[in-house]
């Protein structure tokens, strides 16, 4: 009987360890090598708080990750101040996207994950410019758009010469 009871309990024991090895797979999935050539996962902003400045900051560090994920240095932007500011937030900003005729990447995995990875930063860098517009003679705001600006530029230009 003792026996039968420990054949019993060494059954569960493994069938608990395999279980569990199968939860831990499946929750580790995104970090195996196949995961990791697919598009990466574009994190959302979170709440907060209603904050523009807090906001704004959110989705400039997101944009700051992607840009590393994408490989992408992150252009030199002049700070402005003032009038100055004024004037850069009144030019006019159309948002390149990836599905311009002259954009053509290589039907890659790394290009088609360096063009998600322009798309977020793009789409960030409308959100922050839209918070900055609300902040009228924020300096700090301003220079957070233009810099998401040349970020913008800079990952669609990426995307579109992409090769690999």
């Amino acid at each position: 009987m003792l026996q039968l009871l420990g054949g019993r309990a060494m059954r569960g024991l493994v069938g608990v360890a395999l279980g569990a090895w199968c939860a831990l797979a499946s929750a580790c999935g995104a970090a195996s090598p196949k995961a990791s050539r697919s598009a990466p996962a574009v994190p959302m902003v979170q709440d907060a708080g209603g904050d523009p400045h807090a906001q704004i900051d959110a989705l400039d560090r997101q944009i700051t990750d992607e840009m590393a994920r994408a490989h992408v240095s992150p252009p030199a932007t002049a700070t402005c101040t003032g009038a100055t500011c004024a004037t850069a937030m009144s030019q006019p900003f159309a948002t390149p996207v990836a599905t311009a005729p002259e954009c053509r990447p290589a039907k890659t995995d790394t290009c088609t994950s360096a063009c998600t990875l322009s798309t977020a930063i793009c789409s960030n860098q409308q959100k922050i410019c839209d918070l900055a517009k609300q902040l009228v003679g924020d300096d700090w705001a301003a220079n957070k758009c233009e810099s998401a600006k040349a970020s913008c530029r800079a990952a669609h230009d990426s995307c579109c010469s992409c090769v690999l």
